[in-house]
């Protein structure tokens, strides 16, 4: 049997602001390949337009569309959070999650379609999902080079993503791959992942008190701790039309910057609040999830508040202002205050 089967999908898209023309270019790809798809769920997340119109005036007739109006921008938390919602009770056996500026091409569909399904699921077992690889996007070039992933180990006592243990590179943090070309994820964004109805059941919502950034984490997170494998293939992949807001932030030579350099070294306060919500969602997820060990925890926690001060910070008038936002941020994290910030905080 082959993995994906007519019928067998639903496509879940959160659009946000004015972003129709992606949105025209991503649902004329899903229309090419309608036989797959049962229904597409698209979320309005308080962009200024109709979207129903919206929708009628592209006469796409071979998809079904089912739209949901958020008044309001309700953060990726609010957006996929409802459409998943909506899925587990309208959707078919698979999801696949898309933003609203990411299109499947062709290949893709033609590989999933191929794809031995009992032969991966005779490898990895019966749960298993799939994250699209988004070539233009991933930060991970030898991704499918290696020979092992990282696994649940590797994130234990971490405040976002930072270990002080990682330095060790202990054999328990990785697992060896049983097919190498297949690349298997802990950890996965919401865009480009294919889950199945059947696996999600259990899983708790969506953390709408996130807002923004790192729910997709923590919802994979219990994807992966309830028995979900995730799999990465190199030809299957989701193709990225517009820059993230990492890429257009890059030093020289292409490599990103993490989020807490970005923090401190902007002179715009307006453009903290993007790393702010990072930083605190994320070691908000590193206490409650991984968060194993008291000494080793809290000795990752204050070298990831220290460190960057002597690495980072310029010891200038905005530096310390901006590294006043980062100790906050971690702040809130380790106090669960969490949900949505007042953009006014920043208006400094």
């Amino acid at each position: 049997m082959k993995y994906l089967q007519e019928n067998q999908l639903t496509v879940l898209i959160v659009t946000y602001q004015d972003h129709r023309d992606f949105l025209t270019e991503a649902l004329a790809k899903l229309n090419c390949q309608a036989k797959f798809i049962k229904n597409v769920i698209i979320v309005q997340n308080g962009a200024a337009y109709d979207i129903k119109d919206f929708i009628e005036s592209l006469a796409i007739d071979e998809l079904n569309f089912i739209t949901i109006v958020n008044a309001k921008n309700e953060g990726s938390a609010g957006g996929f959070g409802i459409g998943i919602e909506k899925y587990q009770t309208v959707g078919a056996s698979k999801l696949l999650i898309l933003d609203d500026d990411n299109y499947i091409p062709n290949e893709t569909f033609e590989f999933l379609a191929n794809l031995d399904d009992s032969k991966v699921r005779a490898v990895y077992g019966d749960k298993i999902a799939i994250s699209l690889y988004r070539p233009q996007h991933d930060m991970d070039k030898s991704r499918f080079e290696r020979k092992q992933d990282v696994n649940e180990h590797f994130f234990e006592n971490t405040v976002h993503k930072f270990s002080i243990m990682h330095k060790l590179h202990s054999k328990r943090d990785y697992t060896i791959r049983p097919v190498q070309e297949v690349c298997e994820t802990f950890i996965a964004p919401y865009s480009g992942i294919i889950l199945e109805k059947k696996d999600i059941v259990n899983i708790e919502p969506i953390q709408r008190s996130y807002y923004v950034y790192g729910d997709d984490t923590r919802f994979t997170i219990m994807m992966s701790r309830s028995g979900v494998r995730i799999l990465k293939f190199k030809q299957a992949v989701s193709i990225d039309l517009e820059h993230s807001w990492y890429q257009d932030n890059t030093k020289d030579g292409g490599k990103e910057k993490s989020d807490v350099q970005l923090m401190l070294e902007t002179d715009n306060a307006k453009e903290l609040w993007r790393p702010f919500y990072q930083i605190r969602n994320g070691v908000y997820t590193g206490k409650k999830l991984f968060k194993k060990n008291n000494l080793i925890f809290y000795l990752n926690l204050f070298i990831y508040c220290i460190m960057p001060f002597f690495v980072y910070m310029p010891k200038t008038r905005s530096g310390f202002r901006n590294y006043r936002f980062f100790l906050k941020a971690v702040c809130n994290g380790m106090l669960g205050k969490m949900g949505e910030i007042d953009q006014s905080r920043f208006e400094v």
